[in-house]
Order: structure tokens, then sequence, then C-alpha cells
């Protein structure tokens, strides 16, 4: 039986594989899409309060998926996948799709054998891993072109809700970076993933709202558990043993998520291709990001910065040395927007830098950061309107001459 174009029907029967150990326990655009198909919630059935979570909860599978969005390009991937085509499937976020707290058994990778079992023809569904731990959108868009777009996918699954603040900076970086992946070369299917904290803090608001302006799928691990702990049907630790990572049972839960959509999907109909629209919800300013390091860019002068091996995720920057002296490291680019990563650390010996625009003051940045573990950090140097000429100049801060910090890249909008 076909679902509603409109809605996803409540009560889909299916059956739910067992999941092992696992206790079951506004802003919105005018313009979207009318096609858009999504869970009526307030008709779901709420859950009976238990003791220990029930790891076969149908309902909680099904409030997990808020849209199906239209169906073209991710019926076309599968077709494509069936067919024994090489078909890749990447996924773009922080520690949650990188991994962390699940190790192998991540849902990354347990989705992506899970469509590769059900729709693959041998070897031929290919598996990209772009998650890093700390990062918000923005980095995922810096990177975007290095870490997921160049190889091709034809199926991009993005989850940053709790690495993104729900401000206007960080929403105009997510939907940039949602038009940079659909009007890739491929095309792909990109699917959203709604992630929570413990506090129940989540961008998925304001990201869904981008979400139905594209019509994209989307589907929420908050909108899934939340109302479950709030009845006492599971508790937090059902799924996480912190405040943010899922564990090995909560990864296997979002990878029941995914499986769902994907049974939703197939009683639904290839819709026509859908059109990217020119109107936006917050922004379309960065979509043209590019990522400038070592490796592609000369500087006019490194100064006392060195060109040399930073860290694995930005491995080829430029490093100042608790010798090196205090020379500006200077840079003549032309840019609407302008932002710097940067490497964050909890060693004493890091010190600060002061950022000069054609000679003006902008901003100053501490690399040193008790929480940091050389982990990548990024910040806004500066954003007009149009794009011009200038004159970028780095140099240690006031009392940093012979301290240690590490530009890892830039990234640049025109």
């Amino acid at each position: 039986m076909a679902i509603s174009k409109k809605i996803v029907l409540i009560g889909l029967a299916f059956t739910m594989l067992q999941l092992a150990g696992c206790s079951s326990s506004e802003r919105s655009s005018e313009s979207s899409p009318a096609s858009t198909k999504q869970i009526e919630k307030e008709n779901t059935v709420q859950p009976e309060p238990s003791l220990t979570a029930n790891p076969d909860n149908q309902t909680m599978v099904e409030r997990s998926l808020v849209s199906t969005g239209n169906t073209y390009r991710m019926k076309k991937a599968i077709e494509k996948a069936r067919s024994g085509q090489e078909t890749t499937i990447a996924y773009l976020g922080g520690s949650i799709t990188q991994g962390f707290n699940g190790g192998e058994e991540n849902y990354a990778k347990l989705s992506f054998q899970s469509f590769a079992d059900q729709y693959g023809t041998g070897d031929n569904v290919k598996y990209v891993n772009a998650g890093m731990a700390g990062t918000p959108s923005m980095l995922g868009l810096i990177r975007a072109e290095r870490d997921v777009l160049q190889h091709e996918p034809d199926i991009v699954f993005v989850e940053f809700a709790v690495n993104d603040a729900n401000d206007e900076l960080n929403m105009t970086a997510y939907e940039s970076l949602l038009r940079r992946i659909l009007d890739s070369k491929k095309q792909p299917a990109v699917v959203l993933i709604f992630t929570v904290t413990d506090t129940g803090y989540s961008a998925q608001k304001e990201m869904e709202s981008i979400g139905r302006h594209y019509d994209l799928p989307m589907i929420s691990v908050k909108d899934a558990i939340m109302p479950e702990i709030e009845a006492g049907a599971m508790t937090w630790l059902d799924y996480s043993d912190d405040t943010v990572h899922p564990d090995v049972k909560g990864h296997a839960l979002i990878t029941e998520f995914v499986r769902h959509y994907y049974q939703v999907l197939e009683s639904e109909e290839k819709d026509n291709k859908p059109v990217i629209p020119d109107t936006t919800v917050y922004g379309k300013v960065f979509e043209n990001m590019v990522m400038l390091d070592a490796t592609n860019t000369k500087a006019v002068t490194t100064g006392s910065f060195a060109e040399e091996a930073t860290i694995q995720q930005f491995p080829s920057g430029w490093t100042h040395r608790a010798d090196g002296g205090n020379d500006s490291f200077v840079l003549e680019l032309t840019a609407s927007s302008l932002f710097i990563v940067t490497k964050e650390s909890n060693d004493a010996s890091t010190g600060t830098i002061v950022i000069l625009v054609d000679g003006e003051p902008k901003l100053s940045i501490d690399g040193y950061n008790t929480s940091g573990w050389n982990n990548p950090a990024t910040k806004l140097v500066f954003q007009e309107e149009k794009a011009g000429k200038h004159r970028i100049e780095i140099r240690m801060g006031l009392g940093s001459e012979t301290k240690e910090f590490s530009i890892l890249a830039f990234g640049v909008a025109k």
C-alpha cells in the first residue's frame, strides 16, 4: 500500500530487529515545498511507563522519522546499488558520526552495512566516514570537498545537531553546507540526522526548518527517545553513558531509525526530480567555501610560522615554535568571508595570536583551552556583503612571543 505523499502513516507493519543489549529503555520558511511528508506526531500514542526500556518499541522507532522528503534521489541511489554499480554512502558530522563511544559498532558503519546487505550486490557499496570530533557544520563545510565530495557520494548523512549553536551564523553555515552537497557533481541524496544531549539540547528545530525548505529526509533521535525518557519507559543510560555520545546500545538504536526510514521509503513512490530552491531559510553566503592550507596556498610571508605537519585531521598547516621570534604571517586573498581553523591544546606552552585585516586588529584567538585535546577550532574572522581583496596579518599576541601556536587551515568564501 503506497503511503500518502503528505503523511507517513503511523502503524506501518514491520518486524523490528532485536537490538543486542539495548534496553528500551521556527523558524520555518513560507516557501517550503508543499510536498514535504511529515509525520503527524500529535497523533502518536505516548508510551506507557515501565521499569525497563522496550527494545521492540515500534512507536519510538516510528516517531524517529520526521520526514521521508523528496524520494527521487534516494530511490535513484538504491536502484544504482541494486543494479551492481558502485554506490558510495558518506557520513559527515561530529564525534557521534566518527563513532566515539561506539567503536566499529557505530551507527554510520552499521547503517552502511545494512544498506549494503539489503541493496548491494557483493562489494559495490562503498563507505566514507567523515565524522570529526568536536566540530560544527562550518568546519564540515570547510572540509566538505576534501573529506566528502571528492569521493562523489550517492548518499550523504549529515549530523551536526549537538555540535552547532542554534544561531544565525551556525544555521547559515549549515544551510550553505546542505546546498553545497545537494548541488555537487553526483547530486546525492542528503539525509539529516538530529541527535540530542542529556539536557535535551539539539539544534533540530532550526535545522528541521531548513530540511523542510529543501524537502529532505530527516531522522530525529530526540523525537524518538526523549518522550520515552520523560515517560519513564527508558533512561538516558539506555542510550548513552555520558552526556552526549550514544554508546553501543545507542548506536544500535540510531541504526534502527535509519533502517526504518528505508523501510518506509520502500512503500513510497519515486518523486519527480527535485529542484534546489533559490530562496533560503537562513542564507547561502558560505556555499562556495574552499579550504586553504599549505598544500594549495602560498603566503606572502610565513614570518615566524613554519610550514609543517600539524594534526592528523589537518596535517598541512603552519606552526609558531617557542624560539621562532615574532615576525608576522601574511596572506593576501579575495574573499567576502574568512574563517580560520586553529589547534586547541591543554598545554600551557600554547599562546595567543592576533589577526589584523588590512592593518586593523580584528580578532585574537587563544590556543590554550583546558578542555583542548589538539582538536581543530573554527572562528569567523570577517564577513562582508561583497568579495574584496584583503591583507591578512597574523602574529603572536603580547606575552605569547615565546609560545607555540598552530594555524591549521582557512575557509574562504567569495
